[in-house]
């Protein structure tokens, strides 16, 4: 429930609510400040929450990126074929392909 994922850097209880879960309860309970109305401690929070998620999603793009360059550095250079160069094409399926149109012939 509190476990901070990998790729965004938060805990999913935290982009929801805010704060991280209390394990123990506070042992001195906290007094807030006097000036501070609940009107500023929402904004506050709100102001938390949306800074919150979007550095989630800035996480989420870099390890997006991160990921991507991993994968390519093991991918084979792309071939780059000229007209008249000849290739192998793989037939696997075909017979089937043929098969099912109903023709009643046997495709070699």
């Amino acid at each position: 429930m509190n476990t901070v994922n990998a790729s965004t850097g938060f805990s999913p209880f935290q982009l929801h609510i805010g704060r991280s879960p209390r394990m123990l309860p506070p042992l001195v309970p906290s007094t807030g400040l006097p000036e501070e109305t609940e009107d500023v401690r929402a904004r506050a929070l709100l102001s938390q929450l949306s800074n919150d998620v979007l550095e989630a999603q800035d996480n989420l793009l870099a390890a997006k990126a991160a990921q991507a360059t991993n994968v390519n550095k093991h991918r084979a250079p792309s071939l780059t074929l000229q007209v008249g160069d000849r290739v192998m094409l793989a037939t696997k399926h075909r017979r089937r392909e043929y098969m099912q149109k109903g023709d009643k012939r046997v495709a070699k």
